[in-house]
């Protein structure tokens, strides 16, 4: 279906849980379909508020008050009728009323259509939190504390909606009814302090109340739970499971199946002109340099096998953590940098010994090709690597032994003195040198 289709279904109230599942997937990848969504939820509250103000009065029956059923299509004609007789302008449309503030941003960083300075008025919309701790109040008065990574939508100024990530929920008076919907169900707060976290992979939704009182729904069983106090509950695909204290804090996962190689030391970078002034023993350095190649470096690092059983190797990969260097300009660099990693062989090489120099260290056509990896000039810190097949025959081949490997930047500088790129050596005070990375059989 047509990303298009999928958002006026989703306001129409029509979309089944996967289109709204395909949605949400296709928001958080495209950054254009974001700001057409920001834009027909800015005309969907418009609509709404002009259906509530100028409609007819609600017709009262024996039992109940028939309200417009704003999740179909009878509001949009209503609305519809309202412009064409109230001579509604364009210009009303593309104003969409503000619903929320973002009142702080703790060391966050973003990527939405909405602005994401604090003190920001913000409209519905789709904001994704990468990192950090944001406080969003909306116009009800309610304030969302939400923790990264992310995904929320602003609905209205009574309704957010959490898609992935935690966030803490502080209802006040003039906001009680205030409602916090999830992927598998939703809580309606009766003024009080509650946490939310929406786990990944469809793990389920922990609603926890903090002080005062909610009631959680889960729509596919049309099950309810009212929590109060301490309690707590998990949505489930199955329904709710009730608590009668708080969510137990999560345990962190082992996994006996990765065994870790360090490079104990044996981690270096050499330079073409052999200054070492322009090393140093905390980085592995790569550059390449336009014309003269007296500044280009390359780094080389080694393992040992000793010890290890290859035979029950599945897979393997090398990781390298990208620390910034603060030598030279990355704007003097494509926007795209690619790397390459080398085996140099089964042995301890000579250089070791005979000493680090440009010229002792053999060249990258010398080796083999194992993978390679880019790297945007705009970022100066990442967990890196290869993972790949020609890696894992490169250590079969050579049990037991000592594996050396060369780091090379493949793509040259476009002017002098562009960036030179740095990853962490043993030494590095606060990054963790490079690291092999070697994948068991669990069934073993």
């Amino acid at each position: 279906m047509k990303p298009e289709d999928l958002i006026r279904r989703y306001f129409m109230g029509e979309a089944s849980e996967e289109e709204v599942a395909d949605l949400d997937a296709l928001l958080a990848a495209d950054a254009g379909l974001r700001r057409r969504f920001v834009f027909e939820a800015g005309n969907d509250t418009a609509l709404r508020e002009i259906a509530l103000e100028r409609i007819s009065e609600p017709k009262v029956s024996d039992e109940k008050v028939v309200r417009p059923a704003f999740r179909s299509g009878g509001w949009m004609a209503a609305a519809a009728a309202v412009i064409l007789l109230g001579g509604l302008t364009w210009t009303q449309f593309s104003s969409p009323k503000v619903i929320a503030t973002l009142v702080s941003s703790e060391d966050a960083s973003w990527e939405s259509a909405l602005p994401t300075a604090p003190g920001s008025d913000l409209v519905a919309g789709y904001l994704k939190l990468n990192s950090g701790i944001a406080t969003i109040r909306f116009r009800s008065g309610a304030e969302v504390l939400l923790e990264a990574p992310a995904d929320f939508v602003l609905e209205t100024p009574m309704k957010g909606r959490l898609l992935r990530g935690a966030a803490v929920i502080d209802v006040p008076e003039s906001a009680i009814g205030f409602v916090m919907e999830t992927p598998d169900g939703y809580a309606v707060d009766h003024g009080t302090r509650f946490a939310v976290s929406v786990g990944e992979e469809n793990e389920g939704t922990d609603f926890e109340v903090l002080d005062g009182e909610i009631s959680v729904f889960h729509p596919k069983t049309e099950s309810e739970v009212r929590l109060s106090g301490k309690q707590a509950t998990t949505i489930t695909s199955s329904g709710l499971e009730k608590r009668d204290g708080p969510i137990p804090e999560a345990t962190l996962e082992r996994d006996d199946h990765i065994i870790r190689v360090g490079t104990q030391g044996m981690s270096v970078s050499v330079i073409a002109n052999n200054d070492e002034d322009y090393l140093h023993p905390d980085f592995l350095m790569a550059k390449k340099s336009v014309g003269k190649i007296d500044f280009d470096r390359r780094s080389v690092f080694s393992f040992s096998l000793d010890g290890i059983d290859i035979e029950k190797i599945e897979s393997a990969r090398i990781r390298l953590n990208l620390v910034p260097s603060g030598i030279g300009f990355a704007g003097h660099l494509p926007k795209v940098n690619r790397f390459s990693i080398y085996g140099l062989g089964g042995e301890s090489p000579a250089f070791w010994d005979s000493g680090i120099l440009w010229e002792n260290v053999p060249l990258p056509e010398s080796g083999k090709l194992l993978g390679s990896f880019e790297i945007p000039r705009s970022q100066q810190r990442a967990a890196v690597g290869i993972n790949s097949d020609e890696l894992l025959r490169f250590i079969q081949e050579h049990p037991g032994t000592t594996l050396t490997f060369l780091l090379v930047r493949e793509t040259s500088e476009t002017e002098s003195r562009g960036l030179v790129h740095t990853f962490a050596s043993d030494s590095h005070p606060e990054a963790s040198g490079p690291t092999l990375e070697l994948f068991t059989n669990k069934t073993q």
